[in-house]
């Protein structure tokens, strides 16, 4: 096959050679519709969306349509023609392509050692016959050179396809770099970047992953799961999402473990904060049993940051709801710092299950006020009455721009929490999600 020179604007995501999409993605003839297609062609200001030549029969026909046409009759995911289009000859992204480039649309028996088979230099019968092709590697997947789960040398690369559709696109195009360029424009075109917060799965593991600056962090049970998210805001996603992201330290203790290392430092684990326990006095007075002391490594606390030390002055260290008895004020109390909560929406989803003590207000003025509690990364939100919905991301809220946008992301709408202008507005406005 052949392929033009990968543009700058798609090298921004990492690829990996042994894994380019899921078989469910090449497969999924239904993922655009032909409304989808047109629409597709128009937003990229492709010269497809105007081009009307005939499919393999003879027929003519708009371009979307002998791409829809293909798909359906070879049950070949529709975006799989389109990254191919781009990578084979830029069509998608070229407004005026030439009739050379068309007659070779799909790099389809156009081998590296010579010219294109003459029988298939034609746009319709480029498409029709490379999706057709991409078929049939599925059908026989013994009778092809590239084949999952064994490991080829290809340009110099060591190359072990773990699934079939990866082993296909070899297939197709027997180049790393062919394929990196396939994984990027999939990637620019199709590619979610879930904001910091968001929990993913992938649809064939139950292994859950939590988004924070911008890398994937494995959480490594259920148990210490419960004891931080909520299963309702699990996301399910693909695993050509999931590979995009870097892995980042794994969260593998309880929230509020009691860890302890070799020379005796012993901490309590806040979230992502290793709060030290400045001596054996505090350990007692705070109420900590020796016998929940989790003794780890220092590689064990990697990916944590260290946070307020814990003294015997400290005040509610692990952190207390208190309401002011006269007006109705709730406040979260941690270290001797009041933190404001205004609404019960921010309550009722950061400290689900805590008690509410009231107090006069002559004790909490003697507190230091501090910054309000915001929603957690990852939750969505709305004004009341509002229309507009937005994520939780770095503490940022980002607007969701429209109902595809939303579903793209596979968001609940039942996920929603309809909260205040004033608790909507303590989150400044961050980039739009579209």
């Amino acid at each position: 096959m052949t392929f033009l020179p990968v543009v700058a604007a798609e090298q921004d995501y990492f690829f990996n050679p042994h894994f380019v999409i899921t078989d469910e993605e090449m497969t999924d003839q239904l993922s655009m519709s032909l409304e989808d297609i047109q629409g597709f062609l128009i937003q990229r200001n492709s010269g497809l969306a105007n081009l009307i030549t005939t499919d393999y029969n003879g027929v003519n026909k708009k371009a979307s349509e002998i791409i829809w046409q293909a798909a359906q009759e070879s049950f070949i995911s529709p975006k799989v023609i389109i990254a191919t289009l781009q990578k084979e000859q830029s069509l998608i992204d070229d407004p005026s392509p030439t009739q050379k480039r068309l007659d070779r649309a799909m790099g389809y028996r156009c081998p590296d050692s010579g010219s294109c088979h003459p029988n298939t230099l034609d746009f319709g019968k480029q498409v029709d016959g490379a999706t057709w092709q991409l078929r049939q590697y599925f059908e026989n997947p013994f009778q092809w050179t590239y084949q999952k789960d064994k490991t080829f040398l290809i340009d110099d690369w060591y190359i072990k396809p773990v699934n079939q559709a990866t082993a296909n696109l070899y297939n197709y195009t027997p180049h790393y770099h062919g394929n990196n360029r396939f994984w990027q424009i999939w990637q620019n075109y199709w590619g979610r970047d879930y904001p910091d917060g968001s929990l993913l799965k992938s649809y064939n593991s139950p292994a859950v992953w939590w988004i924070q600056y911008g890398a994937k962090r494995l959480v490594t049970s259920w148990g210490v799961f419960i004891s931080r998210f909520d299963p309702n805001k699990i996301i399910t996603t693909s695993q050509t999402d999931l590979e995009k992201y870097e892995d980042g330290s794994p969260i593998q203790f309880y929230n509020y473990s009691i860890l302890g290392l070799s020379d005796g430092k012993t901490y309590l684990l806040v979230d992502d904060d290793l709060r030290y326990i400045s001596s054996p006095e505090v350990f007692r007075t705070i109420g900590f049993n020796p016998e929940e002391i989790i003794e780890v490594t220092e590689a064990d606390l990697a990916g944590y940051s260290y946070g307020v030390e814990i003294t015997v002055e400290s005040i509610y260290p692990t952190g207390a709801l208190i309401q002011d008895d006269q007006s109705g004020g709730v406040f979260h109390v941690q270290d001797g710092v009041k933190h404001p909560i205004y609404s019960r929406e921010i309550m009722d989803a950061k400290f689900k299950g805590k008690v509410l003590t009231q107090v006069s207000p002559e004790e909490l003025d003697q507190y230091l006020t501090g910054l309000p509690i915001k929603f957690e990364d990852g939750e969505l939100i709305k004004i009341k009455d509002g229309s507009k919905v937005y994520v939780i991301s770095d503490g940022f809220r980002r607007w969701i721009k429209s109902e595809s946008a939303f579903a793209n992301f596979a968001y609940k709408w039942d996920n929603i929490i309809e909260t205040s202008q004033l608790a909507v507005n303590i989150h400044p406005l961050g980039e739009d999600i579209e």
